[in-house]
């Protein structure tokens, strides 16, 4: 599956890294999650990998961790960095986006929380709908599918500086 416009969106969560394939702005090629439990950097590395071999992507995305101060996980700050060191080793060009910088793009069409967000991708992609998750309370664990929509948000939002 080579593509000069292929663009593959990663985004490292606690469940391992959810992915996003575009060829174009309003073209999801594929989309998925990459379950690695017990969460291991090595594991995940493996998985990345093996998404860079099989889907040959020209440009790579992943999450910035800047905007988090205090709370920035060690774990993922080292994933991400080897992650972008990986995609650099491999010719690819490498964005990043932050969190701030997602909230803002989405803002526009009226989005702020993930929950929000992730019914504005839907409605652009509805082949996600399958995927929605209910309102997250403050007690509640982040659901398994908010990965797959932080991965597109992070497509659309390189898609959008990029235009």
């Amino acid at each position: 599956m080579e593509n000069t416009n292929t663009v593959l969106a990663l985004y490292p969560t606690r469940y391992g890294v959810a992915y996003a394939l575009f060829g174009s702005p309003s073209q999801m090629i594929d989309f998925g999650m990459g379950n690695v439990q017990p969460i291991n950097n090595r594991k995940v590395m493996k998985r990345i990998k093996a998404y860079i071999d099989h889907f040959k992507p020209n440009v790579l995305i992943t999450r910035n961790l800047e905007d988090l101060r205090g709370r920035k996980s060690k774990r993922t700050q080292a994933l991400i960095d080897a992650i972008c060191s990986e995609a650099k080793d491999q010719n690819l060009e490498v964005h990043s986006y932050s969190r701030t910088q997602i909230r803002e793009v989405f803002n526009e069409f009226g989005a702020e929380s993930k929950y929000e967000i992730s019914h504005k991708i839907i409605e652009w992609f509805e082949e996600l709908k399958g995927y929605e998750f209910p309102v997250r309370k403050k007690w509640m664990a982040e659901n398994y599918n908010v990965g797959i929509f932080d991965a597109v948000s992070l497509a659309i939002v390189h898609w959008y500086y990029e235009d």
